[in-house]
């Protein structure tokens, strides 16, 4: 698909979430908002406000947690309790190029409750979507 039409599918698309963040005048420090909420962004979290890098790592895992247990709703398949880690690591020994990357990002899954079948199936639900 050439660029024209990437755009033209983009406009036909309805917006789901949209969170935004504002410079505070400190640097390294950022307002991020959602809907009515605030909070503080450090750049590296080492500012005593939670990094960026963790705020990825959180949203990851929240949205883990939230479509997991909609699948299993959807599916009959109930748990207990479920925990998701998400880890994102760099090589800090590799030059900095022009974007900033992780090497690696790494999502673990734990469910109490349910059969290591359903666990399994829960969890290929999540990366297939």
């Amino acid at each position: 698909m050439d660029f024209l039409g990437r755009m033209q599918a983009l406009a036909e698309l309805t917006l789901a979430y949209e969170a935004q963040s504002t410079s505070s005048g400190i640097p390294g420090r950022a307002i991020c908002s959602a809907r009515n909420h605030h909070w503080v962004s450090d750049d590296t979290g080492s500012g005593g406000a939670v990094g960026a890098g963790e705020l990825f790592c959180s949203s990851l895992a929240a949205c883990a947690v939230n479509l997991v247990g909609r699948v299993a709703g959807a599916e009959k398949k109930t748990f207990g309790w479920m925990e998701v880690k998400v880890g994102a690591y760099r090589d800090m020994d590799k030059p900095l190029g022009e974007i900033s990357l992780y090497d690696s990002v790494k999502v673990e899954f734990e469910v109490w409750g349910v059969t290591e079948e359903d666990a399994e199936y829960l969890v290929k639900a999540w990366k297939q979507r």
